[in-house]
Order: structure tokens, then sequence, then C-alpha cells
């Protein structure tokens, strides 16, 4: 009479081998994800300012884009009306600065009332991948950083 079934040995190779290629995919599914969180909260930080530049040229008057570390944003118009709001997303995206932009009628970065009158640098790191920076000219232009690299 013949039994159906497993043996010890074929469940554990089995097992071994399963346990094999989890311990391959989670570091590369930690890092998958780290990725997708740094695009999206990029992304994000990136389609804020461009509202408020392009609003601030729509409107033809001073709109502000304040930006704090926790990374929670808002536009204001020369008014204080809150245009957008947002808060942080994953909590493990860190910005690397508090400050204020502030965007006159021409879509430009205004002197006198601003952190980033000279241009700057706003820097997203997280500890499972690279980081990335946006670029803020004085000219008002948003894009990609080029001490970024890639």
């Amino acid at each position: 009479m013949r039994y159906r079934g497993f043996t010890l040995i074929e469940l554990l190779v089995t097992i071994a081998v399963i346990v094999i290629m989890a311990t391959i995919a989670v570091p590369g599914f930690q890092s998958m994800m780290a990725s997708n969180q740094m695009a999206t909260e990029y992304n994000e930080i990136l389609s804020g300012l461009n509202y408020a530049r392009s609003e601030a040229i729509k409107r033809r008057e001073l709109v502000t884009f304040d930006l704090d570390q926790g990374w929670s944003y808002q536009v204001v118009d020369s008014e204080a009306n809150v245009l957008r709001q947002r808060s942080g997303g994953s909590g493990k995206v860190n910005v690397s600065a508090d400050l204020a932009i502030t965007f006159n009628g021409a879509g430009r970065v205004d002197d006198g009332s601003t952190d980033c009158s000279s241009g700057c640098t706003i820097t997203l790191s997280h500890d499972y991948s690279s980081a990335k920076a946006i670029a803020v000219s004085r000219f008002g232009r948003v894009g990609k950083s080029l001490a970024e690299g890639a």
C-alpha cells in the first residue's frame, strides 16, 4: 500500500527555498517602497511650488509657499487667504529646511519678502533611498536641482 503526501525532507527543502527567496526579496521591496514614497512626496512639494508660482502670475499679486521641516506646506495669497494646504505623507521623508518662498506677479521670487531671494534648494531625504533636491532660482524657475546628480 502506497501513502500519498510529502516526506519530512521534501517539506524542509521547500521551506528552506521559501526562506532564501524571502531573504532576497524583502530588502528589494523595502527599497522600492522607499523610492516610491520619495517620488510621491517630491512631486507633491514640486506641484505646490508650481501652483504658488502660477497663482502669483494669474492673480498678479504676491503668493507665498510656506514649507516646514515636518513637510507640511501652505500656499497663501497677499491677503493671507490659504489657497492650498498639504501635510506630510508617510512621515519617513525629511525636508532640509523651514522656508517661505514668495512669488511676485511676474512669477519671480520676490526679493524683499522671502528666504530664497537669491535662489535656494529644498532637499528631501529618506533612510532607504537617495536624496532628491528641488531648486528654485531667483527668477522663479522651479525644477530638479543640478546638485542632485541623477
